[in-house]
């Protein structure tokens, strides 16, 4: 969740540095892109999020799930690849559980 180049990242000091067009509070997916299309319009945007930017779905519910059902289903179509007629596909396969975490939350 990057935010938009127009949308104040940093505290600043002073009345008018405190003013913002609109405040979001969440970065979850709605929220960053409510934020971004309000600052294309030219609007001071400021946000505020209790966890990382994302929200719930980009960090620890919907995009980790993809990455670990496709390695799943991966593993589960190689099972079946020689039924299929595919040939050199090792029925012994190994899964490297680490790296796929590691990849997964380093989305």
């Amino acid at each position: 969740c990057n935010p938009p180049a127009t949308m104040a990242t940093e505290t600043k000091t002073g009345d008018s540095d405190n003013h913002f067009d609109v405040f979001v509070i969440g970065c979850g997916s709605g929220g960053i892109a409510f934020a971004r299309r309000a600052a294309s319009y030219g609007k001071k945007v400021a946000i505020v999020e209790k966890a990382r930017l994302g929200g719930t779905c980009v960090n620890v519910g919907c995009v980790p799930k993809k990455l670990m059902w496709s390695a799943a289903s991966i593993a589960e179509a190689m099972h079946h690849a020689k039924a299929f007629g595919y040939k050199g596909v090792n029925p012994d396969f190994t899964f490297d559980w680490a790296a796929v975490k590691k990849r997964r939350d380093a989305h």
